[in-house]
């Protein structure tokens, strides 16, 4: 007996660049450097040549729209028609690891700046360089996965599965149920959309998600607290024109060499000078603070209080990759068109697609009622409803009168139950 056996493509070839993964890999990296281009270098380059104002700003968009679809169709054409089994899989997937990888070392370079700049275990350019190792071993550990055959053979049954093609499945049967099926989901995506945008949600978020480099952060001045004029003069001789500004943009770690002058633990901010020679609000050693106490205590003068001083303070910025631009207009996009994506495939996965037809081929067996019968039996069952209730008050009314009659006393109500039950809602006791 002859058995129709389903041959599993080759996920490998001899020539390296045939091979699905490592065409994956290089569709991802034409799709990161289209993004690139697009939303980094186009409009570096408007902001290069002075284009300003509203005019200019449309000229970009359409500059911006016309790159991606010019580019997006050339990557398709790439492709070709016969594109490997599992490559668009592979795309979308290496295209996600690398954001994830990105995450990861971002998430790494916080721990290793907090050990860097706070503990002061070792030097920032230590810090940059171990942050740099991470992300590239988290690169070489991912594509070494990714070009495993098990990886290959997931992203060939992956693909198999229609998530990334535009073909649909026997189109032609149950359109009905399918067209309510897509009409449905997209009512729920609709509907988180629209209360996302009517609380706010989006509006309370930053206006860009943006990734910071790590080991680019600059503290901007804000006020400088006890710190003397001298001390920031060693490092910004105009500091004064530039702090009014708030302008005064220092490295991380000149911010933390300033902030030393008045660490608490080696400083004393002097309050009340008593005996001693000090200022107030003099800004002495904890040392010769201790010393002169010791002075004045021999002396039997009045000793100095003093409190902590008060370390300048500023925001702290990075220079910053920018993942999703205007999040609250581009995630309601993405959602839609990730909503529309997703409601077209699901009622074509065959299994899926097979249900709802055989469930539209059961619906046409159902003999519907005209419109005429439907509404003569809503008024019969709705009076018949009716009546049911006036009988069943009725008969509740007259057992009760019934049964509770003195002479045969079956029910038995007390005076004063009748008196609170004859008495209105405003005079009873409760």
């Amino acid at each position: 007996m002859a058995v129709a056996v389903k041959n599993t493509p080759e996920v490998a070839s001899g020539s390296l660049l045939d091979r699905m993964a490592v065409a994956s890999l290089a569709g991802a990296a034409y799709l990161l450097g289209t993004l690139g281009i697009v939303f980094y270098l186009i409009p570096s380059l408007g902001q290069s040549l002075g284009w300003e104002g509203n005019t200019a700003l449309m000229l970009r968009i359409l500059i911006q729209l016309a790159a991606l679809v010019g580019l997006l169709v050339y990557g398709t054409r790439l492709l070709g028609p016969k594109t490997v089994p599992g490559v668009r899989a592979g795309i979308f997937v290496a295209f996600v690891g690398f954001f994830v990888i990105l995450l990861l070392t971002r998430w790494a370079s916080l721990w290793i700046e907090y050990w860097s700049y706070d503990r002061g275990w070792f030097s920032p350019t230590v810090g940059a360089i171990l942050t740099a190792v991470i992300g590239l071993a988290l690169l070489i550990f991912g594509g070494r996965l990714f070009l495993r055959p098990k990886s290959e053979r997931f992203l060939v049954e992956l693909e198999e599965q229609g998530w990334f093609s535009v073909r649909p499945y026997k189109a032609l049967q149950g359109v009905r149920v399918r067209r309510g099926t897509i009409f449905g989901i997209l009512v729920l995506i609709g509907a988180g959309i629209w209360t996302m945008l009517a609380h706010g949600t989006l509006r309370r978020w930053p206006h860009d998600w943006q990734l910071d480099v790590p080991f680019t952060g600059r503290v901007v001045l804000e006020a400088r607290g006890d710190v003397s004029d001298e001390e920031l003069a060693k490092y910004a001789p105009d500091w004064k024109s530039h702090l009014q500004d708030h302008t005064l943009v220092l490295d991380r770690s000149t911010f933390q060499q300033i902030n030393m002058s008045v660490d608490p633990a080696r400083f004393v901010k002097i309050k009340e000078p008593g005996s001693s020679s000090f200022a107030v609000g003099q800004v002495v050693a904890r040392s010769e603070y201790e010393a002169e106490v010791k002075k004045i205590k021999s002396e039997n003068g009045i000793e100095p209080q003093y409190e902590m001083p008060q370390p300048a303070t500023g925001t702290l910025i990075y220079r910053s990759l920018t993942l999703l631009p205007s999040v609250q207009f581009t995630v309601p996009l993405l959602m839609l068109a990730a909503g529309i994506w997703l409601a077209w495939r699901v009622v074509n996965v065959p299994v899926f697609a097979d249900f709802l037809i055989a469930t539209e081929a059961e619906m046409n067996k159902v003999s519907w009622t005209t419109q005429r019968r439907l509404v003569q039996d809503t008024i019969v069952v709705l009076v018949t409803v009716v009546l049911m209730a006036f009988y069943l008050f009725s008969m509740d009314v007259m057992w009760k009168s019934i049964l509770s009659w003195p002479p045969i006393g079956v029910l038995r109500i007390s005076s004063e139950e009748q008196k609170g039950a004859a008495q209105p809602p405003e005079d009873r006791p409760w």
